[in-house]
């Protein structure tokens, strides 16, 4: 944990500058209040499902805070940020690659003409978060090999040496209680546990076994999408741009993984611009996104499971 701590003393000692940091809430704020007055995502780039400018829309959506950050942190903040050519084409291609993550649906139906009617939802939950191997772990991979072949870290800080989890353990022990509070309210009621839009309990009615099973089978593929989350985020975007951003990346990060979050909770988005800044702390210094990752999948476990005691 003194580590970690030590991640935050030297970052902000170095890089706080409190206009630059409230013109950015500020931009990031309105982002959110324009979002969530309009619901644009939902209403809007959702009603384009299953077609291919859906693509353009999302990628167009998360650039626009990832770039307006960038432009406010060029203008009134730091200025050793290294808007090369590469920063531009690496950058553009990487979000397209999360817009078709976002928006591919190709297996549907396959699905559809492959399993029983009462089991495709479950399916087709389970391959959405199954299939990111290919629609981000293969396309990032690739981008590391285009841009980032002669650095280190593994793909992004997808490594698996030198791996010390006890500080995070601390982490989701002081945010557990915060998320039992938030447990409560009716937005968190409404929107979890994700499992309750899978249609798991016709899956284990059809085949005939506990739903208990369902559950478990769910939650795993699940918990696995925010592996290609963090790899994305705090790997591609942090330490994948570390070499022309420096400490810089971390806040268009964290402004573009607010966006992530729209359709879901007000307050679960707010909370995502501040925990992708943490997180994208860590992974600045760490070089790793293994730590992200336990605790963005052990903050989701909780949700799901505080939320599956609401529903009892």
């Amino acid at each position: 944990m003194k580590k970690i701590l030590g991640y935050f003393k030297d970052y902000h000692k170095v890089y706080f500058d409190p206009k630059l940091y409230l013109i950015c809430l500020l931009f990031i704020a309105a982002l959110i209040t324009f979002n969530y007055s309009v619901d644009f995502e939902d209403s809007y780039i959702d009603s384009f499902r299953g077609k291919n400018i859906r693509i353009l829309f999302f990628a167009m959506y998360h650039l626009f805070a990832y770039y307006g950050i960038i432009l406010i942190i060029y203008y009134f903040g730091k200025k050793n940020l290294k808007l090369t050519r590469t920063f531009w084409i690496k950058s553009a291609a990487g979000f397209l690659i999360l817009g078709f993550d976002r928006s591919f649906i190709g297996y549907y139906d396959a699905l559809k003409s492959a399993v029983p009617p009462e089991t495709l939802q479950f399916y087709f939950k389970l391959a959405y978060n199954g299939i990111r191997f290919l629609t981000i772990l293969i396309p990032l991979a690739l981008l590391k090999f285009l841009f980032d072949r002669k650095t280190g870290e593994g793909l992004y800080g997808l490594r698996l040496r030198r791996i010390d989890l006890r500080p995070y353990w601390v982490m989701l022990a002081l945010i557990a209680p915060v998320i039992y509070i938030v447990s409560f309210s009716p937005d968190f009621i409404d929107y979890y546990p994700t499992y309750k839009r899978t249609g798991g309990a016709l899956f284990a009615q059809y085949y005939h076994i506990p739903e208990a099973v369902s559950k478990i089978v769910y939650e795993t593929f699940y918990l696995s999408d925010f592996l290609y989350t963090e790899l994305f985020f705090r790997g591609f975007l942090v330490i994948g741009f570390t070499n022309l951003l420096g400490k810089n990346a971390v806040i268009p990060m964290a402004a573009a993984y607010s966006v992530l979050h729209f359709g879901k909770p007000l307050g679960e988005t707010i909370g995502s611009v501040f925990g992708g800044y943490i997180l994208g702390i860590i992974a600045l210094y760490s070089r790793n996104i293994w730590g992200g990752v336990f605790i963005h999948g052990g903050i989701a476990l909780l949700m799901e499971t505080f939320a599956f005691v609401q529903m009892k």
